[in-house]
């Protein structure tokens, strides 16, 4: 019976997500080739942090996206906390849009995510670029932002089969009648 209760299914819904997070930051971990290529992958964690908070935000808390990226610049080598703090911004920035997205046709969220994505690159960038700190060349990153973008239908439709996950109706209510 407790399988049911809402704060329980928020608690899994954590779980999950942070298990997938953690999953995708194994797999970009392995060292599948030794040679540099001459493409970036896209960032399946961004995309995936970014159809969860759209989808369903009570699952991803600000700290745990803050600790999870903050993990991965530390992994990656990438300036401690900048990529954390611009996933942070623009998640929260998406967070608060939420009640829109109920009722909003999927292209239009998959724009609305679009340019997060596109605000957080150039934000990453002007702030290496004032640090003066060496960059990724510009062809690279904005492969990476492009096939980000594009993988991020692919990424909740993975959520949607895999896990369930949807947007909540407009005027969802929970249980005890309180709107969600």
């Amino acid at each position: 019976m407790a399988e049911g209760t809402p704060a329980t299914r928020r608690w899994m819904g954590r779980l999950a997500f942070t298990g997938i997070a953690l999953g995708l930051v194994f797999l970009r971990l392995l060292p599948l080739d030794t040679l540099p290529r001459g493409w970036a992958p896209p960032d399946l964690l961004l995309a995936a942090t970014m159809a969860w908070t759209v989808r369903r935000p009570e699952h991803v808390p600000v700290l745990l996206v803050a600790a999870l990226f903050l993990l991965t610049d530390l992994l990656f080598h990438r300036p401690p906390g900048l990529m954390a703090a611009a996933v942070v911004i623009a998640t929260e920035a998406l967070r608060r849009r939420h009640a829109g997205f109920r009722t909003m046709p999927f292209p239009l969220e998959w724009a609305t995510v679009s340019l997060a994505i596109v605000g957080l690159t150039f934000g990453v960038r002007l702030t290496l670029a004032a640090l003066m700190m060496p960059q990724a060349p510009m062809a690279l990153t904005m492969i990476e932002m492009g096939l980000t973008i594009l993988s991020y239908p692919l990424v909740v439709g993975f959520a949607y089969v895999a896990f369930g996950l949807t947007r909540r109706a407009p005027g969802a209510v929970d249980a005890l009648g309180h709107r969600l």
